[in-house]
């Protein structure tokens, strides 16, 4: 008969005396928040488990979409729409949980304040109250004090904060978290250190290595209060050119990079991040062309993720007037793989054939039908499904015993 842990109990006890939110919390199993691009949203995804109490049993779901508590980098060339669809996706997130707010330090000051809002869909007083911008005195040290103070405002009132998510995990508990916080910065390329400090650290390096430097142990600090306080960081960047003065072939300084390519600020800010997503203009669209929208067709990748095993990308549809269209999108990516049928205004998907419409009718069709936007949905959804699946890397479960064996440990060598 197994025995519980003595010293495990009465250090929970003692933890719990302290009152200390930082002393008692456990780590629990990753919670995802869906974006509405539900294309990008299972690229990042997984298949997971969790024990239903009731019969004992685990049951499988699909958590899809950014990780609770973690540091996500976009990086793109410029005019590649990478503002817009942050601001879009923090929104998004956000917009369900009573608490949640966006913090934004736009530095870079890429949107106004009316087209900002109009992307969040907020109405004024939600704005007011739900998305805090600066665009002046942005300082890496500053971002650190300030993500301090919300962290210490949560973790200080957690009762306010914490919410159940619905799920539960392998004891068959609920799993409870802070309500998610996102804190999107500006761009890291605009990013500055408040000063350089005279150190042997810092001694014989260019000013740009200085920055980098600060900034990179900055966010190394920043870690423990995002997974504690459940605040989401996001940090754009941007892809510059990397002038290579040599005839040897350069290695790029990070995953998701081309030739000739690097990221400003160091890598260290960049590669910090659990999760990456890197955009790249694919061509323009024409309002009398396929989508019957004025903007332009954005390749996303997902080139780093501690929740998604393999590289693989998806194709957004960018409208200029009214952000990233989260339907056609969604059209778009059954058109990538193969699952539209017919032509001209009598497209349609299997097997719900009785359901017809055209690239340039599609989104005034699912907005205005339910029944045609539920059937779209299951469809859409059955195939991402398939998609992570099909990239689900299976490991066989190795139990102690097993490791015990010495023949056991030299085949998994």
């Amino acid at each position: 008969m197994e025995q519980p842990s003595i010293l495990a109990s009465v250090f929970r006890k003692k933890m719990a005396e302290t009152k200390d939110y930082s002393m008692t919390s456990e780590a629990t199993e990753v919670t995802l928040y869906p974006t509405q691009f539900l294309n990008v949203d299972f690229l990042n995804g997984f298949k997971t488990q969790e024990m239903n109490p009731q019969t004992g049993t685990n049951d499988e779901y699909y958590a899809i979409g950014i990780p609770d508590g973690s540091y996500i980098t976009f990086i793109a060339n410029a005019n590649t729409g990478k503002t817009t669809f942050v601001c879009q996706l923090a929104a998004n997130i956000v917009r369900r949980f009573k608490t949640s707010t966006i913090f934004e330090d736009s530095i870079e000051a890429g949107l106004t304040p009316e087209r900002r809002r109009a992307l969040s869909r907020f109405s004024k007083e939600e704005y007011k109250t739900r998305y805090i911008i600066r665009d002046s005195g942005v300082t890496a040290e500053n971002i650190y004090q300030r993500i301090k103070a919300i962290h210490d405002i949560k973790t200080g009132d957690k009762e306010t904060y914490l919410y159940d998510t619905g799920h539960k995990d392998m004891y068959g508990d609920p799993i409870v978290k802070m309500e998610p916080t996102v804190y999107i910065i500006d761009s890291l390329a605009m990013l500055m250190p408040e000063k350089y400090v005279e150190s042997d650290e810092m001694a014989g390096k260019s000013m740009g290595a200085a920055s980098a430097l600060v900034i990179s142990n900055v966010f190394k600090s920043l870690f423990p209060m995002l997974k504690e306080a459940n605040i989401i960081l996001i940090g754009i960047n941007h892809i510059l050119e990397d002038v290579n003065m040599s005839m040897m072939p350069k290695k790029t300084s990070l995953p998701g990079l081309k030739q000739g390519e690097r990221v400003p600020k160091g890598r260290t800010a960049t590669y910090l991040a659990g999760t990456m997503f890197r955009m790249d203009y694919m061509g323009k669209l024409k309002p009398d062309e396929t989508y019957h929208v004025e903007g332009s067709m954005v390749d996303i990748s997902l080139i780093k993720s501690r929740t998604s095993g393999k590289k693989v990308s998806t194709r957004l549809i960018y409208d200029f007037s009214n952000g990233f269209d989260p339907w056609l999108s969604l059209l778009r990516y059954m058109q990538d793989r193969k699952l539209l049928f017919g032509g001209g205004g009598s497209l349609y998907f299997e097997p719900e054939k009785k359901y017809r419409f055209s690239y340039g009718n599609f989104r005034e069709q699912i907005l205005s039908n339910k029944e045609f936007r539920d059937a779209f949905i299951n469809v859409v959804v059955s195939y991402l499904k398939q998609d992570v699946e099909q990239r689900d890397r299976t490991v066989d479960d190795l139990h102690l015993d097993d490791l015990m064996n010495s023949e056991a440990i030299t085949s998994i060598l």
